[in-house]
């Protein structure tokens, strides 16, 4: 283990407010699929690992979908905020399902699931069925849904998406996906904003300070939501 990774290792993990649970009334926050949406750098990946990394603590497993980075890029992040999954890795309990490496002929980690194809979502059903058929009651994550669908027929992922998550709830699963503002149309957005159970939106402010990050729960199916900005804070 090199010092930087000592450091984070041995630095308390990162607590990040609000979570899914700060932002309802009341409702399920299991087997629900999740909208994360805004712009590139408003922390929407930061949230998807923090989600997991509490979802760890409570015992629930995590299965990571990586598309737009290496595994490895996601460990060194996770690690740097504290959250280290060294252990889990290897007792199975976190699980990576790389579509990025092979695309992008880099190193692929041993101890990851390999995506090929990123156009083909059915591809990663039957990935994600076989990597979940030791786990309960996992939190799974996307990033990104963008990627995704900027690779696949746009036609028919919309129908794909809701199957997707409809099979992982079933299995008493939860699903996060990454969309990325400002690379789609509107109806896209809107199309899977409405699939999704519940759809957090990100944004980012300048001040004096510098960026100040906002997240606000835009709507979740069965209970009462503010709508308000609340700051996005890693502490």
């Amino acid at each position: 283990m090199n010092e930087e990774n000592s450091k984070a290792s041995s630095s308390p993990p990162a607590q990040v407010t609000p979570m899914l649970g700060d932002l309802v009334e009341f409702g399920q926050l299991t087997q629900v699929s999740i909208m994360l949406l805004g712009p590139i750098g408003s922390g929407k990946t930061t949230y998807a690992e923090a989600f997991l990394a509490e979802g760890l603590r409570l015992g629930f497993p995590a299965v990571f979908v990586t598309t737009d980075v290496s595994p490895r890029v996601i460990r060194n992040d996770m690690s740097r905020h504290g959250w280290s999954i060294e252990d889990y890795e290897e007792s199975g309990q976190f699980v990576f399902i790389d579509g990025y490496s092979e695309r992008m002929g880099a190193p692929q980690s041993k101890s990851s699931y390999s995506l090929a194809k990123v156009d083909d979502i059915s591809e990663l059903g039957i990935v994600l069925s076989d990597v979940l058929e030791d786990l309960v009651v996992a939190r799974v994550v996307i990033d990104s849904l963008s990627t995704l669908i900027l690779h696949s027929n746009p036609a028919k992922m919309p129908r794909a998406v809701q199957r997707l998550s409809g099979r992982l709830k079933q299995g008493s699963h939860s699903i996060m996906y990454v969309l990325e503002e400002g690379v789609h149309d509107d109806k896209t957005y809107a199309t899977f904003s409405y699939i999704a159970d519940a759809v957090l939106r990100f944004r980012i402010d300048d001040s004096d300070s510098g960026p100040q990050h906002y997240v606000r729960m835009e709507r979740m199916r069965g209970t009462e939501t503010s709508r308000s900005w609340n700051e996005f804070l890693i502490e």
